[in-house]
């Protein structure tokens, strides 16, 4: 097994341990600091995670259904229209909400340690889907964001509203 596959291999299964012990800690934690309002957002932001990570799944498999080929393609369609990383994007949601549920400071710097990792694992997928997919994935770059979901949004509306003033 090369080098490089053994550090990843260690890295994803320390993301793995702390997302989980995040996970406890939140349970342990939850509400330590009894601000109920935050406890509310921090369960829509739960949720609308989860919802984003289901939804990105689906779009991959869809995309893959269609696909006959046994070569791998670049999902543009259904939530990777507004942005290029869903999945990390619903981890970082899901992330911040253990950390707003439990509002407690060690899941803060668990959280922000699983959020930094993934800064450096979407950095690490756009080198790899460079390599795969080359002008089409940098051309995709340059139309979508990397997790901004208010952009790709605005982005998204906007081409729309382009394209029905031309026809």
């Amino acid at each position: 097994m090369p080098k490089k596959n053994i550090s990843h291999s260690i890295a994803h299964v320390i993301y793995i341990a702390l997302y989980c012990v995040l996970m406890i800690s939140a349970f342990i934690h939850y509400n330590s600091a009894g601000l109920t309002e935050l406890l509310y957002v921090g369960w829509a932001t739960l949720i609308f995670g989860v919802v984003l990570l289901s939804w990105s799944s689906r779009s991959r498999k869809k995309e893959h259904s269609w696909n006959d080929t046994n070569k791998e393609t670049l999902v543009e369609d259904g939530i990777y229209a507004f942005v290029r990383h869903p999945e990390f994007l619903g981890h970082i949601l899901i992330i911040s909400a253990l950390v707003i549920i439990s509002q407690h400071w060690i899941n803060l710097v668990i959280g922000t340690i699983l959020i930094v990792l993934l800064c450096f694992a979407m950095i690490e997928e756009e080198k790899r889907n460079i390599e795969k997919f080359g002008d089409a994935y940098r051309n995709y770059m340059k139309r979508v964001p990397r997790i901004n979901l208010l952009i790709g949004s605005w982005r998204l509306i906007h081409k729309k509203r382009n394209r029905e003033r031309m026809n």
